[in-house]
Order: C-alpha cells, then sequence, then structure tokens
C-alpha cells in the first residue's frame, strides 16, 4: 500500500514553510527510517526534497519530483498531482484558487499566489498532439517518452502572497 504525502499551502509532507535546517533534517531523517527501501541511496529523501531557505535560515520554498509518485500518492486538495493530466490539474486547482494568468513561463509553470503553489513540466504536451503525423511516426518508446508531458514533473510550495505581506 502507498501512503499519501500530503500538499498544502505551506507544506509538503512534515516539511514545513518557516521551519529551521535542523528541523528539516530531522523530517528527512524520519522518511529515510520510515521508507527505507532497498534501492534507495542513504541520501534518498535529502536529494528528492529540494528546500531553500531565507536569510533567516527559514525555509521558503519545498518542491518534490514526479519521481516520489512511485513511493506515495502526491495529494493536494485530494488530487493526485503526478498521476492527473496536467490541463485536468490546472483546471481543477483553478476552482481553488485561480493561477496567474500573466506568469511568463505559462503552459510549462502554472503559479497559484494565494496558494503558494507551482507546478512545472519541461515540455508542453497536449493530448491532441498525438493525432499529429509527427508524433505517430515516432517510435513507440519516443511516443512514450512524449507523452510523459501530460504531466507535471515537479511540484513547489512558497511563501504565499499573504504570508509575505
Amino acid at each position: 500500500m502507498v501512503d499519501n504525502l500530503i500538499i498544502e499551502p505551506g507544506a509538503i509532507g512534515t516539511i514545513k514553510i518557516g521551519m529551521s535546517k535542523d528541523e528539516v533534517e530531522a523530517c528527512i531523517q524520519e522518511y529515510a527510517r520510515k521508507y527505507q527501501k532497498e534501492y534507495h541511496t542513504r541520501n534518498y529523501f535529502k536529494n528528492v526534497f529540494r528546500v531553500e531557505y531565507d536569510a533567516n535560515r527559514r525555509v521558503d520554498f519545498i518542491e518534490i519530483p514526479s519521481s516520489l509518485k512511485d513511493e506515495f500518492n502526491c495529494l493536494f486538495y485530494d488530487i493526485d498531482v503526478f498521476n492527473t493530466k496536467a490541463d485536468d490539474l490546472v483546471t481543477r486547482i483553478d476552482r481553488i484558487s485561480e493561477y496567474d494568468r500573466n506568469h511568463w513561463e505559462l503552459g510549462y509553470t502554472y503559479f497559484f499566489p494565494e496558494l503558494g503553489l507551482s507546478l512545472w513540466r519541461p515540455i508542453i504536451f497536449k493530448e491532441e498532439y498525438m493525432e499529429e503525423d509527427w508524433f505517430k511516426e515516432m517510435c513507440p518508446e519516443n511516443q512514450e517518452d512524449e507523452m510523459r508531458h501530460l504531466y507535471f514533473e515537479a511540484v513547489s510550495i512558497a511563501k504565499r502572497d499573504v504570508d509575505q505581506k
């Protein structure tokens, strides 16, 4: 059975905005202890949780990659962020809080300022592309590689606009 990793404004799992580096280390050590697998390197969770700190050495940014979907159901408001197609995910979260429609990387990155949530993928790929000749002419392995871009590859939480005021 796969556990849930809850993503919410201000936190991903047990790592929260405002924590000290020692508190984050304790969280990561607990993940490593609880989810130790034979294929995990010693620093597996330290590497998958990307954490940045502000000038006061407090967490102001947390990011996780889609590779964690093998370990957890990564849920934001009960929506599986890495197993829901990007267009559907943006539509569903936009009903909760609107994304920044002026964001310069729209399509690659969606930012929801009131939630402090960002969703990222390296390439924009849409289902209708699968009907185009250039896609059909690809070998199956390349088609599969392209189709993974229907989903986001990273999700992050940062200080929300309301936190910064």
